[in-house]
């Protein structure tokens, strides 16, 4: 059988006939030998669920023939009894990153083989003589490089394409790793050396990922929410591309010829959902992410997830998204220690715990998935972690189709690849056993009909157990075990056990090395002998020189493989889901009482009721109904019975910048409206509960202050494990955040950096948005001529000048304030607040005329030059002179205490009921939010908190915080989950411990080190 293999191995590579499937000329004499091998005696797992036992399997020309249980292998076959032996498809690995050179350099090669329209010939001949090339020449942003592709660029390394076959895949999809728009994918196949029949299929699917190339300092974006603006203008870009050249070819006299933008023309068949759009993705939030812009622009979309899609399976389920799952399941958390464990998170050990089953649980709930070695260290054996994902609740065949059918129906090549059936190409998988079973691995794959040894089976394997003999020696027993790189043994003599020195053995010959102290033979003692299947007779040396005769027979019994490295137990985990799937999670979102009733409390209305002893509030569906004494119970209310209590309306902070992803400032520019925060809120944020813990309801998640103009805000609940977009205030006024003073002017390298240069780029935008707004209406009354550029940063400006958003404006300095005052009123719209107003107290009256709000610490002053005119009575002088004035943190950890914050007030001879305005009614007036939140009213939402006494008191703390009539935070609650997290902590350490000190014992690693040097 041997000499067969390899003597097809060496026809099967030019066996097609002359001029079939080829355009080079051959040089020398044709080879036009059929290469026929017909398969015997084996097991033909033709696809998921479909098995054929003692079938054959006849492949031509890389073509399978014929196959099934009663096929006659033809007179010209090679036949090949593989009694024994399992064949299985050939896996599709759906995402590869192997064998591309660097993007910058490829780029200016590929520009020349482009088909660039006539018009635009001269253009691109000047590009290409650019030294500023490719980098900026396809599109002004260097993260946006989708006219890169892999069928122009893909050189085959060798080393990483037998790692990929070794792991039984037969074709890659290739993905580009540079950029945002990181270029067109291909397909190719990893058993062909020339390129021309190495691609399979160019121009897959577009990738794409919100993680840029290059360092900190190279440009927009830098920031999270930047990418995403980058991402969602780049297809608007597409659409408007399509539609302006549409016109300027249907009619060209007296239109202005669009731009020529390779990167955008890259881009048109997958901004039509005519290709697909490949997404990398590093947790399940960023997945809903990527999900968003495939519905906003009707994209057809795959994602390469990330491994933690189990936390948030129901809303994966419900994007309807094909998922290509990476294995890199976590190793064993290192807790040898105490002071290990309290390092880790529980958070950690729950995704230690989990990940193995994520396949499994998303393929359980109907999504689809396919598996891809991405992601793995090179040490770690793909197919071992397929095992352990079936082990850890991953069907057999669902596993199998994950890797054949799945991503061929996917890629569109089910014709061809994916299931073993007559007329499909012959790229096959041979394993000695099922693939999936623990002690099975694989042999040989065969790829387009040509063979590739993977674990050569080894002729004669000496693991085992061997009873020898000797005159010098006596009767022994050798076994030989691990795995048949790496041999280890011992000896039984008498009852006792010796381990081997050394066992070594290339299946030539065995070499072993022991102590023969034990034996009697004092020094070390070598032994050797020629490898055959039962009977070893060998030679070996003594200590003293004197060179014995041995003889070895083989005992009955098979080998065990031990794995030489602890392995997760294929126990599936215990743990409950958590939303979040960390410390205080919730395992459903909380109850809404359709009839709730406080009773006998202290109620701080923040409304035109005031200050009511005794009094009671009911609560429907999530609604206050009615406020006042003696109410009547609904039958089946819940009653909160809170006399003695004090209850407020939920604290509202209209300036902070937690639970924002991926950095709070965008400073890639100096102007970005674009930005938006409800793109990257971090629902999964600790902070969040804690801030419920301290009365926090409701807050503005601002962009930083590093631009004269940044980003729009978010308002949010803080609806502790829920979705992104479950957190946003539905019904509150959107916002703008501009700034002002030394943030704006620090970069001393960029316009601008003085104060006067901040003042004319604001207004310079304003007025570009005002042109914007006037050409999209001419453009509106005829629709004639090359459409308009939908421009996400003036869109954002000319809803500031339509009414449409308010501006939250950071500032400290009176003197700035009034010339943004000003510079509002020419333009023509007006500051909703300004955040910080250190000196604020100085202009009083010109903000209340102008009808600015101030937003104000309490205490805060002389932290820099610009706060040192700060004063403890700021918030008294601005309310008396009749300034909406409300308290913010800008601070996270201080958001959790801003009852205390409103009770410094009093020390200033601000009243109790108007302390507690500044952090619940004022502040929600401010974000246009008043007639939802910031009052115990009818009609409002039912946020509210009970308090263990004076809510204005340092004394006091929050027992109970209510949303919406959903309770998210109970103190004594909270209690009970603190014992629940040290309890699962202890579970998952000891989980841990215990598969760190006992390996599962597992067979068969397709390892890179396991594969055979004949390929």
């Amino acid at each position: 059988m041997k000499h067969c293999i390899l003597f097809i191995l060496a026809v099967t590579f030019f066996s097609c006939p002359y001029g079939s499937t080829q355009t080079a000329p051959v040089r020398g004499l044709r080879n036009n030998t059929p290469a026929v091998t017909a398969f015997t005696n084996v097991t033909i797992v033709t696809g998921p669920g479909k098995r054929i036992d003692k079938g054959i399997m006849v492949i031509r020309d890389g073509i399978i023939e014929s196959i099934g249980s009663g096929v006659r292998p033809p007179a010209d076959a090679w036949v090949i009894n593989m009694s024994g032996k399992t064949i299985y498809p050939g896996f599709i690995d759906m995402w590869a990153e192997s064998g591309l050179e660097d993007q910058a350099q490829a780029g200016r090669r590929q520009i020349q083989s482009m088909n660039i329209p006539p018009e635009y010939a001269g253009i691109v001949a000047q590009m290409i003589a650019g030294s500023e090339l490719p980098a900026g020449a396809m599109h002004y942003n260097r993260q946006v490089q989708p006219w890169f592709n892999v069928s122009s660029n893909y050189r085959q390394n060798d080393e990483e394409v037998k790692v990929l076959r070794s792991n039984g895949f037969v074709i890659a999809n290739i993905v580009p790793s540079t950029g945002i728009f990181r270029g067109a994918t291909a397909l190719v196949s990893l058993g062909m050396s020339d390129m021309n029949k190495t691609i399979i299929m160019p121009d897959v699917s577009q990738a794409l990922s919100f993680d840029r190339s290059g360092g900190p300092r190279s440009g927009y974006p830098n920031s999270l929410m930047g990418t995403i603006s980058l991402i969602r203008q780049t297809w608007y870009d597409t659409q408007w591309y399509n539609n302006a050249h549409s016109s300027f070819r249907a009619n060209r006299a007296g239109l202005i010829r669009p731009e020529l933008n390779l990167a955008l023309e890259a881009l048109l068949n997958a901004s039509e959902a005519r290709q697909p759009v490949l997404f990398e993705v590093n947790n399940e939030i960023a997945l809903l992410r990527a999900a968003d812009i495939a519905t906003e622009f009707g994209l057809k979309m795959w994602i390469r997830g990330s491994g933690f899609e189990y936390r948030r399976i129901d809303a994966i389920r419900e994007a309807g998204i094909p998922l290509i799952l990476p294995l890199a399941f976590p190793k064993t958390p290192e807790i040898g220690s105490p002071e290990d464990a309290m390092d880790i998170a529980l958070e950690e050990l729950r995704h230690w715990d989990f990940a193995p089953e994520n396949p499994g649980l998303l393929n359980s709930a109907g999504v689809t998935i396919a598996l891809t070695s991405s992601g793995l260290d090179k040490e770690v054996s793909f197919t071992e972690q397929v095992r352990l994902a079936v082990m850890r609740g991953l069907n057999e065949d669902a596993a199998l189709a994950a890797l054949t059918v799945t991503p061929a129906t996917l890629l569109g090549i089910e014709k061809h690849y994916g299931t073993l059936e007559n007329g499909k190409v012959a790229s096959f998988i041979v394993s000695d056993g099922p693939l999936f079973g623990s002690e099975s691995k694989i042999e040989q794959v065969w790829i387009d009909g040509n063979p590739f040894d993977i674990n050569k089976p080894s002729e004669n394997d000496v693991r085992g157990k061997w009873k020898t003999s000797s005159a010098e020696l006596g009767e022994l027993v050798f076994e030989i075990e691990g795995t048949e790189s790496r041999l280890t043994g011992s000896v039984s003599s008498e009852g006792k056990i010796i381990k081997f020195n050394s066992v070594k053995s290339d299946q030539h010959r065995l070499h072993l090395v022991l102590s023969g102290d034990s034996l009697g033979s004092p020094g070390i003692v070598r032994l050797s002998a020629p490898v055959s299947a039962d009977v070893l007779y060998g030679i070996g040396e003594m200590a003293d020189g004197q060179f014995i005769h041995w003889k070895g027979i083989r005992l009955p019994g098979e080998h065990v493989e031990k794995s030489t490295s602890p392995e997760l137990l294929p126990r599936k985990s215990e743990g409950k889901t958590l939303y979040p799937s960390m410390e205080y999670g919730f395992e459903a979102k909380p109850e809404m009482a359709s009839q709730l009733i406080v009773k006998n409390a202290t109620l701080w209305t923040q409304g035109p009721q005031g200050k009511m002893e005794n009094a009671d509030m009911l609560i429907s569906n999530g609604r206050i109904t009615e406020v006042g004494h003696n109410l009547r119970v609904p039958r089946g209310a819940v009653i909160i019975h809170a006399a003695g209590k004090n209850v407020t309306p939920g604290i509202v902070d209209p300036h902070l910048h937690s639970s924002i992803s991926g950095g709070v400032n965008e400073t890639g520019n100096n102007m970005t409206p674009e930005t938006r925060v409800q793109d990257v809120i971090e629902p999964d944020n600790i902070w969040v509960y804690r801030l419920l813990a301290g009365g926090m309801t409701t807050a503005n998640l601002l962009h930083g202050s590093a631009n004269p103009i940044g980003g729009q805000d978010a308002v949010v609940k803080m609806r502790w494990g829920a979705l992104p977009g479950e957190f946003l205030l539905q019904g509150a006024k959107p916002g703008l955040k501009l700034a002002l003073g030394e943030n704006v002017v620090r970069n001393q390298n960029e316009y601008p950096n003085t104060r006067m240069g901040a003042e004319q780029i604001i207004k310079d935008a304003f007025q570009s948005a005002k042109d914007y707004m006037a050409q999209w209406e001419r453009w509106e009354k005829n629709k004639t001529g090359v459409p308009l550029r939908k421009d996400l940063q003036m869109d954002a400006l000319a809803e500031v000048l339509r009414g449409e958003r308010i501006v939250h404006a950071h500032a400290y300095r009176q003197d700035e304030m009034q010339m943004l005052i000003r510079l509002a009123e020419e333009t023509g719209f007006k500051i909703a607040s300004f955040e910080h107003t250190v000196e604020g107290y100085k202009i009083a009256d010109i903000l209340r005329d102008h009808g600015a709000a101030a937003i104000v610490w309490t205490d805060w002053s002389s932290f820099k030059v610009e706060a040192a005119d700060g004063i403890l009575y700021n918030a008294v002088l601005l309310h008396e002179n009749g300034v909406l004035t409300s308290l913010h943190s800008d601070d996270t950890q201080l958001s959790t205490r801003m009852n205390w914050e409103a009770g410094k007030l009093l020390a200033t001879g601000i009243d109790e009921i108007s302390a507690m305005d500044m952090i619940t009614i004022n502040p929600a007036m401010i974000l246009g939010a008043d007639n939802l939140v910031g009052s115990l009213e009818p009609g409002k939402h039912a946020d509210f908190v009970i308090w263990s006494g004076h809510p204005l008191s340092g004394f006091t703390h929050a027992e109970q915080t209510w949303i919406e009539g959903r309770k998210y935070f109970d103190r004594l609650e909270d209690m009970e989950k603190r014992e629940q997290v040290i309890n699962e902590r202890a579970i998952l350490i000891q989980k841990a411990l215990k598969a760190s000190e006992k390996p599962v014992q597992v067979t068969g690693q397709n390892t890179p080190a396991s594969i055979s040097n004949n390929e």
